[in-house]
């Protein structure tokens, strides 16, 4: 459940900058990739981790259990946030939630804990969003500088 939630974490990762993700595996080989944000890291039937790279058409699979370890680093698009951090309220959620510390307006993208996205809109400040027609569940909230977890109820 961790590399799934370091996993989910990443695919959102690399949706803002160039990365270098690095698998270390049991028998001591390591695989780099600099991955962008039009190639894909997924699960498949809860036993492999696949690594798509768009580039090359490259497609790599690996066993789960041969995996010891997997680091991230960024490679380009690294900037220091002064501002405030946004945070949301209330949460858990029933209808309707808000953003604070938001500067300008932003696009907001609330996405499913299997990586769908369920909503996109545009915020200005403290705007409320209306997530009504959501089901009852875990999403991840992605601002400009920020990803946030929100509890559904």
């Amino acid at each position: 459940m961790l590399l799934a939630a370091f996993i989910l974490g990443l695919v959102f990762h690399l949706a803002a900058q160039s990365t270098r993700m690095t698998i270390y595996l049991n028998d001591g080989i390591e695989r780099t990739y600099d991955m962008t944000e039009s190639d894909r890291v997924y699960f498949e039937d809860n036993e492999r981790l696949v690594v798509e790279i768009a580039i090359n058409a490259k497609t790599e699979r690996f066993n789960l259990a041969d995996i010891r370890k997997i680091t991230c680093t960024e490679t380009e698009g690294v900037s220091e946030s002064t501002s405030t951090p946004v945070y949301l309220s209330p949460n858990p959620v029933h209808d309707v939630v808000m953003l604070h510390n938001l500067t300008g307006k932003q696009s907001v993208s609330i996405y499913a804990l299997d990586g769908r996205l369920v909503k996109s809109t545009e915020v200005t400040g403290n705007q409320p969003i209306d997530i009504s027609d959501l089901n009852i569940g875990i999403y991840l909230v992605k601002t400009e500088h920020q990803t946030l977890k929100m509890i559904k109820l």
